[in-house]
């Protein structure tokens, strides 16, 4: 199911946000950090950011931001849909992607560098970080998902 931003009557679209939880065979997430230029300096996030105009639906701008942020691509259709939080930040799951991660890309738009840092962690490694604002049950939902693709 693909969830058009632009279906959505009266909302502010530039609040939306979408998400994509990179998952590999390790159970191991990809997590970014924060540069200091950010006003969110040293937090750990997943890959992803605001929905653009030009963007067709919440999953390419996901998949727009995760090549901008981390540098892998991923196609739409690769997508499983985690949940949406209070804040309009739409989260979605894949376990395929192409590319080697590379954080030190400027943005685009603002031609700043958004992210200084990365790691692939468990949830439990993600747990014990201080600075996340990670769901961690879209997390524990998206190993449900991988542990049902692999039966």
């Amino acid at each position: 199911m693909k969830y058009s931003w632009k279906s959505f009557p009266n909302e502010d679209k530039e609040s939306e946000v979408g998400i994509v939880a990179c998952l590999n065979d390790e159970q191991q997430f990809l997590i970014l950090r924060r540069s200091p230029l950010d006003d969110r300096s040293g937090q750990w996030t997943m890959p992803g950011g605001h929905i653009d105009t030009e963007d067709n639906s919440i999953e390419t701008a996901a998949v727009r931001e995760l090549y901008e942020e981390a540098n892998l691509v991923c196609d739409v259709d690769d997508l499983k849909y985690l949940g949406i939080l209070k804040d309009k930040k739409y989260y979605f799951l894949t376990f395929s992607w192409s590319g080697d991660v590379k954080v030190d890309k400027p943005n685009p738009k603002t031609d700043e560098i958004e992210h200084d840092d990365y790691k692939w962690s468990t949830i439990k490694e993600i747990k014990e970080i201080e600075d996340t604002n990670i769901p961690i049950y879209l997390l524990e939902k998206a190993l449900e998902i991988q542990k049902e693709g692999e039966e």
